[in-house]
């Protein structure tokens, strides 16, 4: 996607996303403004006092970015909380850089760089007269140490990840990740099998669902699940790992 650097231009990009949280849409933002910035106390997603919100995620890590989510619904037209952060976020000296703005239809993106937080508002209509979506902070400083993370993580060589969400709850931590390779479903059941195994976790289920392999591995109170099923000529590995907090 290509934008340039004037605050406020909007990128448009057709297609569609599922009413959940995107992780894209978010990855989007951090690309407009990059992930390089500088140390400042903790900041907040401003919001009209007419928007309802909701915490759904007080620590959740969306694709390598440590980020708190809430939810948020308006009985306003979407252009009024558009104009509402446009006119929050504007630029107040020449060269700053206010905010940007992206269109993934039918979502609608701006973010806004504070020192080492990427502030993010994803919105789309309800309707005429209503509009919902999600507001997210993600803290940069600490996204480096979550590539890190990223990069342990066990798959075939030429995987590429789609998405890789984490939350934390009281006494347990879970990471749900998508990948997708060239590989077959075979392959990727024999290689996760092999580094399971290999590695003393117990085998709990090795099942076939129809075109997919279901494959459950324990641990010391950890779990790993794997759905690993064909998707569009490729393998599509649905893991979700579960450690104790």
């Amino acid at each position: 996607m290509k934008s340039n650097d004037r605050p406020g231009t909007a990128v448009k990009k057709p297609g569609s996303l599922c009413p959940l949280f995107s992780a894209l849409l978010f990855q989007i933002a951090a690309v407009l403004f990059g992930l390089a910035a500088g140390a400042q106390g903790a900041v907040t997603v401003p919001a009209p006092s007419w928007l309802e919100r909701t915490a759904i995620a007080d620590k959740m890590v969306i694709n390598g970015l440590p980020s708190t989510v809430h939810h948020f619904q308006a009985n306003r037209k979407l252009e009024e909380l558009l104009e509402f952060y446009r006119s929050r976020w504007r630029a107040n000296a020449p060269g700053e850089i206010g905010y940007k703005e992206a269109r993934v239809a039918p979502w609608h993106v701006i973010s806004r760089l504070e020192g080492r937080y990427l502030l993010t508002v994803q919105a789309k209509a309800k309707d005429a007269f209503s509009c919902e979506g999600y507001l997210a902070i993600a803290d940069l400083e600490r996204a480096e140490t979550a590539r890190k993370r990223r990069d342990n993580l066990p798959r075939l060589k030429g995987s590429d990840i789609v998405n890789d969400h984490a939350s934390f709850d009281p006494g347990s931590k879970a990471r749900t990740v998508l990948l997708v390779n060239s590989s077959s479903v075979a392959g990727n059941s024999d290689f996760y099998r092999d580094y399971y195994l290999s590695r003393r976790w117990g085998q709990m289920v090795d099942r076939q669902a129809g075109d997919a392999r279901v494959l459950v591995f324990g641990k010391g109170g950890s779990q790993v699940h794997l759905v690993i099923s064909p998707s569009a000529g490729k393998t599509q590995v649905v893991m979700n790992l579960v450690d104790p907090d």
